[in-house]
């Protein structure tokens, strides 16, 4: 069963740690591109999914110039521009030039903590 299947049962019956479970996978096994980037960003925005959400806002913060050449975003709402606009100008850059911010990294522990509870979960 894909992993957007299960995010959309899980969210559909309110299934929370599911749907953050799936989540979590999904963002980890996707392969975020430019090709694929305001499909996932749509997606992440219909579905709530705060994690997918962050990952694609990463990815065109971090391929801001080529995104801007070759992506469209004439059919993405305004809320989920405004909401790119403000995570460009609120992103702040590390040492190795990946956009971070304190959200950033407070989503990172939430992911990393939800697969660890899982783990123990499952033993």
């Amino acid at each position: 069963m894909p992993k957007q299947d299960i995010i959309d049962a899980a969210d559909k019956y309110s299934i929370v740690n599911l749907k953050l479970e799936a989540e979590a996978a999904y963002v980890k096994s996707t392969d975020i591109s430019l090709n694929n980037a305001v499909d996932n960003l749509l997606y992440a925005d219909s579905r709530n999914c705060a994690l997918l959400k962050e990952a694609v806002m990463n990815f065109l913060a971090d391929n801001h110039n080529e995104a801007a050449e070759k992506i469209s975003f004439d059919d993405v709402p305004g809320h989920v521009v405004k909401h790119l606009i403000a995570f460009g100008r609120n992103s702040k850059k590390d040492a190795n030039g990946t956009n971070v911010d304190e959200l950033t990294a407070l989503r990172r522990k939430l992911g990393n903590w939800v697969w660890k509870l899982m783990d123990l979960v499952r033993q």
